[in-house]
């Protein structure tokens, strides 16, 4: 029996190698799993069924001035469209952060308020007002907001009164995309104090990036609220450091060298013909491109990690950065988990799109996609 025994399990043995061999020949590939938790788990559900993240790095529109028209954005809205988002995500301080800021100490509530002044004045007008308090307001529009989503559309004074609720929560840039639904002539009826008509107006046709992207491409499509997702709780421990980080940096010869650099005239000059043809896709493809990004990154974070400073905050700079990112990332998160296989547009300072990618793609529910794949 332990002959017959020995003689079967050398027979397998020679099969299983006469198998291995003939593998290469027939193409034959043997299938084994990763030794990464979260890439397995990635593998569950397929790219089509991903929530689809698009990080929209942009610079700051306002330093346009001048310069600036709508008519600038029209093909990178039409780009937008295609992507068809189902939300969007501002860059902009959250309402929920306002309010803890200011119930936190007075350090706290010093930094937020030069932060978000206009948002905490308008909140402080209206709650006044109307006698409005943060948690009842936020009770009220997720009743209204059920409403409009449910094709129930919104009455006059419903609508005025989601308005107000949202400005008493901090939320001005849903409440101006709420304010540029109605007409001219509905906004002649609409209950609101003078002052308040006024500064939806000017928030609608600001040119800073909220208002010009997101409050237009949410108008556009339909969408009803916008989301704040920026995180400032860096600021508390970039006030403590910042004076002595830059003491040292002006002593430490690869910053200094570093300051040298040919200017990227590349980018200057795509802005220029970009105004030129008064079309700013071409340039917005160019500061989301990965050559940009590799460059940009280097110059403006490689530095924190080759001056090696005695006192070592070079590296916690560049860790309260990071820092931010993640709060960033988690903010995006949590908001999109509402939303499965759904697409999501996400309008943030390009500087921080390659940190936001790299974090969001390690997540096993989404995708990352780029500007350039929408045509």
């Amino acid at each position: 029996m332990k002959a017959q025994l020995i003689l079967l399990l050398t027979i397998v043995s020679y099969l299983m190698v006469g198998c291995l061999k003939e593998m290469p020949d027939k193409e034959l590939t043997v299938s084994i799993e990763s030794e990464n938790p979260i890439k397995n788990l990635q593998k569950l559900t397929s790219n089509e069924f991903k929530s689809s993240i698009l990080i929209l790095g942009v610079p700051p529109l306002n330093v346009l001035r001048k310069d600036f028209s709508p008519a600038l954005l029209d093909s990178l809205i039409l780009i937008l469209k295609k992507f068809n988002p189902s939300l969007i995500c501002i860059d902009g301080i959250s309402p929920k952060e306002i309010e803890a800021f200011q119930h936190l100490d007075e350090y706290h509530n010093k930094l937020v308020n030069s932060i978000a002044s206009k948002e905490i004045y308008l909140a402080e007008q209206v709650r006044k007002k109307y006698k409005l308090n943060y948690s009842k307001s936020i009770e009220e529009i997720d009743s209204l907001m059920r409403k409009d989503i449910s094709d129930k559309a919104l009455s006059i004074k419903e609508r005025t009164e989601l308005i107000k609720h949202l400005i008493a929560v901090y939320d001005i840039y849903s409440a101006a995309l709420q304010w540029s639904y109605f007409s001219r002539q509905e906004k002649l009826k609409a209950e609101l104090e003078p002052s308040l008509k006024e500064e939806l107006d000017q928030l609608i046709n600001s040119n800073d990036e909220n208002s010009s992207i997101g409050i237009r491409l949410a108008r556009e499509i339909k969408i009803q609220k916008l989301y704040p997702i920026n995180d400032y709780t860096d600021k508390f421990y970039l006030d403590k450091i910042s004076d002595k980080l830059y003491e040292e940096m002006l002593i430490s010869e690869v910053y200094l060298n570093s300051r040298k650099d040919i200017l990227d005239y590349q980018t200057d000059k795509r802005l220029k013909d970009a105004l030129a043809n008064k079309n700013l896709l071409p340039f917005f493809r160019h500061i989301n491109s990965m050559d940009y990004i590799i460059k940009s990154t280097d110059k403006n974070w490689g530095i924190y990690y080759k001056m090696f400073l005695d006192s070592g905050l070079d590296r916690t700079r560049a860790a309260l950065w990071e820092m931010k990112c993640l709060r960033i990332a988690a903010n995006i998160r949590e908001i999109s988990s509402f939303y499965p296989g759904k697409n999501v547009l996400v309008i943030i300072d390009v500087s921080a799109k390659p940190f936001l990618e790299e974090y969001l793609k390690s997540m096993g529910d989404i995708r990352i996609t780029g500007l350039e794949e929408i045509n």
